[in-house]
C-alpha cells in the first residue's frame, strides 16, 4: 500500500467547494444554492468510498493481525485508535449537519433539497452567537482530532510528512475574526452543511493517511523465505532415569516474532524425505496436522520447549512438525526429528580396603559415575570428613563408631543430582596384644628366657590395616622367694633401670607380673590392654 493520494475527482470537488464558498460572499442565487447541494452530494458519496476503502484496509490489517500478532500488534493498535478517533469527529460533524436541517425544516422528498436551505439564521445562531460556542467546541475537536492523529505515528519523519498531508486542518481568516465568524456566520443553510460534509471528507482521508501509513510500517519491508528447515537442539541425548528429556525445536520463519506450533507425535504417509534425507515440508489449506495422536508442546519466544518424561532406560526416538501460518492463510508444516539414550541412575563408590571404616583411620574409598567425568562428580559423607586428593579419590574420616552413608552427587545439565548411596559400618581398631619383646604371655619360663627382654611391644594379630600402638606406661611387680612382692611403675615402652635390673637377677622361684599396660593407637585414644605373666621355673 501507498500513502494516500487525492483522486482527480476529489481534487475537483475541493477546488469546486472553494469557488462556490467565493461566489457565496458575492451573491446566493439559486443556482448557487442548487451547486452547493450537488457539491455536498458529490463530496457524501466520496465518503462513502473512503469509508468503504478505511474498511477493506482496517480488515486487512486485522487479517495480519491475527496471523502474526506479535509483530503487529503495536501498529494495529494505533490503527484501532485511530478509527476511533475519526469516528467521533465523523459523528460530531453528522449530529451538527442533521440539527441545522431540522431547524431548517427537513429534507424535501420530491427535490432532495432542504426545505430552507437559503436560511442564513440557523448556521449563524448555532456556531456565532452566544460567544460562539458552539463553534469554538467544533474548532478545537477539528485541531485535537489532527494532533492525536499525527501522534499514532511512532516515526517522526511520518509524523513531518503526514502533518503536510493530511486535509483535516482549519483555514484561519487572515482578518481578526474567529474561525467560527468567517466559515459560519449569515451562511445559508446548504452551504453550512456543504462545509462540515467537506470535514467529514477530511477526517476520513486522514484515517486513511493514517491507517496505511501504520500497516506500511509493519509489511512494507517484509520479505519472502522460500525455504524453512526445523531443527532440534538437546542440551544432552544422555538422559538419567527419573528425569525428563528436554530439548528446543526451533524453525527458521519469515517473521522472527510469529510464534509457531510445535507437535509431537507418529508421522502419516504425508511425510516424504528428499533425496538428501531431508524432510520435506509440507503446504496445506487446513490446519489437520501430518500425525497421529499429535501432542502439542509449549512455545516461548518461537522455540519449543520439548519435555519428554525419562520413564523407562534404552534408546527413545520422537518426531513431530512445526506448524506455521503464512500470510496467505495457508498452513505449513515442517517435520523434524530425534532420538536420546535413558540410562539407569548409578554410581560406584569402593572401598579400598573393605565395606568397613575404622574410626582413626584414612579410609580410602573411590567414587565414580559411569558417563560422567570426576569433575562433575562429587561425595559427602552423613559422619565424619571426606578429604578428596589429587587423584580423584576420597579419605574418609570418621569419629564414631555405628554407621554412615556415602552420597554422590553428579552435575547434570546445570544442576546436581543424587546418583547413589553407599552405607559402611564404622567400627573401632581392635585393642592390640602386650608382648614382652614379643613374647607373649607364659606361666613357665626359664631365667635365660627372659633375662635379655627390652620392653612390652603392643601388636595388632590379624588385622588388615598397618596399625601401629604406643605404649605409655605400665606396672611391673616382682615376686620374690621369699614371697615378698616389690612393684615398679614403668614409663613408655621400654624397661627402666630397676626392672631391667629385676630381670637381669632373676632366679628360678621368682616371677614377674606386667598389668595396667595403658596404650595408645590412631584414634589417638587410650586404652588398658591385657596383663602378662611369667613364673621362672629354671635357670
Amino acid at each position: 500500500m501507498s500513502n494516500v493520494r487525492l483522486t482527480p475527482r476529489q481534487k475537483m470537488i475541493n477546488m469546486l467547494y472553494l469557488v462556490l464558498t467565493a461566489i457565496l460572499a458575492l451573491n446566493v442565487s439559486n443556482e448557487v444554492l442548487d451547486a452547493f447541494k450537488n457539491v455536498n452530494d458529490s463530496i457524501s458519496s466520496s465518503n462513502s468510498s473512503v469509508k468503504q476503502k478505511n474498511e477493506n484496509t482496517f480488515s486487512d490489517f486485522a487479517r495480519q493481525f491475527s496471523i502474526d500478532s506479535a509483530k503487529a500488534k503495536d501498529a494495529f493498535m494505533r490503527a484501532g485508535k485511530a478509527r476511533v478517533l475519526s469516528q467521533q469527529l465523523y459523528n460530531s460533524l453528522e449530529a451538527y449537519k442533521q440539527l441545522m436541517i431540522t431547524d431548517a425544516g427537513g429534507i424535501n422528498s420530491e427535490t432532495g433539497k432542504i426545505v430552507r436551505d437559503d436560511n442564513i439564521d440557523i448556521p449563524t445562531r448555532l456556531f456565532v452567537e452566544r460567544n460562539g460556542e458552539r463553534g469554538k467546541e467544533l474548532r478545537q475537536k477539528i485541531i485535537a482530532t489532527r494532533q492525536q492523529l499525527l501522534q499514532l505515528l511512532p516515526d517522526s519523519a511520518e509524523r513531518k510528512i503526514a502533518a503536510e498531508a493530511l486535509a483535516l486542518k482549519l483555514e484561519e481568516p487572515r482578518n481578526a475574526r474567529s474561525w467560527e465568524f468567517a466559515t459560519f456566520n449569515h451562511v445559508p443553510v446548504v452551504a453550512a452543511v456543504t462545509t462540515l460534509t467537506k470535514y467529514q471528507n477530511d477526517v476520513l482521508n486522514a484515517e486513511a493517511h493514517i491507517v496505511e501509513s501504520l500497516y506500511n510500517s509493519v509489511y512494507k519491508e517484509s520479505e519472502k523465505v522460500d525455504r524453512m528447515m526445523a531443527m532440534v537442539n538437546a542440551p544432552s541425548s544422555f538422559v538419567l532415569q527419573g528425569e525428563a528429556y528436554k530439548a528446543e525445536v526451533i524453525v527458521a520463519a519469515s517473521s522472527s516474532s510469529l510464534e509457531p506450533e510445535v507437535f509431537i507425535g507418529p508421522f502419516t504417509p504425508e511425510i516424504r524425505k528428499d533425496r538428501y534425507g531431508t524432510y520435506i515440508p509440507i503446504i496445506s489449506d487446513n490446519e489437520n496436522l501430518p500425525l497421529i495422536n499429535a501432542t502439542k508442546i509449549a512455545t516461548e519466544g518461537g522455540l519449543g520447549k520439548l519435555n519428554i518424561g525419562a520413564t523407562t532406560t534404552g534408546n527413545k526416538k520422537y518426531t513431530g512438525v512445526v506448524r506455521v501460518k503464512s500470510a496467505d492463510g495457508k498452513y505449513k508444516f515442517y517435520p523434524f526429528a530425534g532420538e536420546y539414550q535413558v540410562a539407569p541412575k548409578t554410581a560406584v563408590v569402593s572401598p579400598k580396603m573393605m565395606n568397613v571404616m575404622y574410626v582413626g583411620l584414612d579410609n580410602y574409598i573411590d567414587v565414580s559415575v559411569p558417563g560422567f567425568s570426576q569433575t562433575d562428580v562429587t561425595a559427602s559423607i552423613s559422619s565424619g570428613v571426606l578429604e578428596r586428593n589429587s587423584e580423584g579419590a576420597y579419605n574418609a574420616i570418621v569419629t564414631e563408631t555405628g554407621r554412615t552413608k556415602v552420597t554422590v552427587k553428579a552435575r547434570v545439565n546445570g544442576r546436581e543430582m543424587i546418583m547413589g548411596e553407599q552405607e559402611f559400618r564404622v567400627k573401632m581398631i581392635p585393642n592390640p596384644t602386650a608382648t614382652v619383646d614379643g613374647l607373649q604371655s607364659g606361666i613357665n619360663c626359664g631365667a635365660s628366657f627372659i633375662k635379655p627382654r627390652r620392653g612390652i611391644v603392643a601388636k595388632v594379630e590379624g588385622f588388615d590395616y598397618p596399625v601401629q600402638f604406643k605404649v605409655l606406661s605400665f606396672t611391673a611387680t616382682l615376686r620374690q622367694k621369699d614371697g615378698n612382692i616389690v612393684k615398679k611403675d614403668n614409663e613408655g615402652p621400654e624397661f627402666n633401670a630397676t626392672v631391667k635390673s629385676w630381670l637381669t637377677n632373676i632366679q628360678k622361684g621368682e616371677a614377674v607380673f606386667f598389668d595396667d599396660i595403658i596404650v595408645m593407637g590412631p584414634d589417638k585414644k587410650r586404652r588398658k590392654i591385657n596383663a602378662l605373666a611369667f613364673n621362672v621355673v629354671m635357670n
